[in-house]
């Protein structure tokens, strides 16, 4: 076991124990990032603020300097990095580079993607040789009927074809990766397809499907209970409670485009940022004011609501990391 990773393990375990003594001071780094390569995207889906032109952020695209500084600070504590927040990561032509820079850290890699622009094949080439581990294809039904309801403006036959240019080109190349994962948001208007779905998977060269429940707005869901994120009562519309505690403030790290950092990937607006990470030192950051509030909120779930948006959180935000086991 080499020196790199055993600072990698040690840091784990410093973030794993004062995670689980929810510690408003955290000494340990991040070990999961998620960085955002552009905040622009090319589609118009429903119920997301950057296809419906909230102008809750600012538009813009990482550049790889931006990039390289960021993974430069992180990198030797990282196991995992997302590249992916409120844009499409495609939209950057220096996606590959970065992907190829995370890896030389040893850094597990994702790209969430609609996959609904026409790829070159030298770009397809670069995506699979940068070492890129998964891609997650946003592909909400198994026809342009049904998959355009929710992601308006997007191309089923051109995110098809991009999934067989890229399964051909992992052969050709001899490549075991990028796991090309086909990501079904089940709504309403698309449960009927599922078994469609499933029947198309080799065809279109992907290597696995999932299907997963929406956060969306409560007449768009599925009357499959699985895939249903809510509970309706008469006095209204509550999450349904997540599973274990909230460990992003102790764990992660979400840096958007243009440098800002959230608390976690779900916040919607820059103003509920917690700082910029390249404004001021990394440890005055992660332990400024408004991280060790929000840590003591959620270790005590008590405190004003009004105080930061972890403290006025909906669903108690639950990892979606929280199979990271190391070791």
């Amino acid at each position: 076991m080499n020196i790199s990773y055993l600072r990698k393990i040690w840091n784990y375990k410093l973030v794993e124990y004062q995670k689980k003594k929810k510690t408003s001071i955290v000494f340990g780094y991040p070990y999961w990032l998620t960085v955002d390569p552009s905040s622009r995207c090319n589609l118009k889906c429903v119920f997301c603020p950057t296809g419906q032109d909230r102008n809750s952020r600012v538009k813009t695209i990482l550049s790889l300097e931006n990039f390289t500084r960021i993974i430069d600070k992180f990198g030797p504590y990282l196991f995992h990095a997302d590249f992916c927040n409120w844009g499409e990561p495609l939209l950057n032509n220096d996606l590959p580079k970065m992907v190829s820079y995370a890896k030389k850290y040893g850094i597990s890699t994702k790209v969430d993607t609609n996959l609904s622009m026409k790829l070159s094949e030298d770009y397809a080439r670069e995506l699979i040789r940068s070492g890129l581990d998964r891609m997650n294809i946003s592909l909400d039904g198994a026809s342009q009927k049904t998959y355009e309801v929710y992601r308006r403006g997007g191309d089923f036959d051109i995110v098809k074809g991009n999934i067989r240019l890229l399964s051909a080109l992992k052969k050709e190349l001899g490549a075991a990766s990028p796991h090309l994962h086909w990501q079904f948001l089940v709504f309403k208007h698309n449960e009927h397809e599922i078994d469609k779905a499933k029947d198309m998977l080799k065809e279109i060269g992907a290597d696995s499907i999932g299907f997963t429940a929406p956060f969306c707005s409560p007449d768009w869901v599925s009357s499959i209970e699985s895939y249903n994120n809510y509970i309706v009562k008469n006095d209204g519309v509550s999450f349904k409670a997540p599973d274990g505690t909230c460990g992003w403030l102790w764990d992660a790290i979400t840096v958007n485009a243009d440098g800002s950092v959230s608390p976690c990937c779900s916040v919607e607006d820059e103003k509920d940022d917690f700082d910029n990470i390249f404004a001021k030192p990394f440890w005055m950051l992660w332990n400024g004011k408004k991280f060790r509030q929000a840590r003591k909120h959620i270790a005590s779930r008590q405190g004003p609501k009004k105080d930061n948006i972890c403290t006025r959180c909906d669903h108690i935000g639950a990892s979606n990391h929280a199979a990271v086991k190391p070791g």
